[in-house]
């Protein structure tokens, strides 16, 4: 499991860009933890959950998702 955050971006619109851009199905939210992300002051994050089922061209299409967004949206 790999719980992130992007500087500047809601974890739901991180969600919906990778979606979008890469046929990426994360999770976002407080995933069942608001007591952890309330003490920090954070909105969320977004979560990707890879297993023993996932490609290891899949887990590169996250990561070259993941680095583009990034590139594009954040400053």
């Amino acid at each position: 499991i790999i719980s992130f955050t992007v500087k500047g971006m809601r974890s739901h619109d991180v969600a919906m860009i990778l979606d979008e851009m890469g046929g990426l199905l994360l999770r976002s939210g407080m995933h069942c933890a608001h007591p952890f992300f309330r003490e920090r002051g954070l909105e969320g994050s977004t979560r990707a959950s890879l297993y023993l089922y996932n490609t290891e061209e899949e887990c590169q299409r996250f990561v070259d998702t993941v680095a583009e967004m990034v590139e594009l949206f954040v400053r």
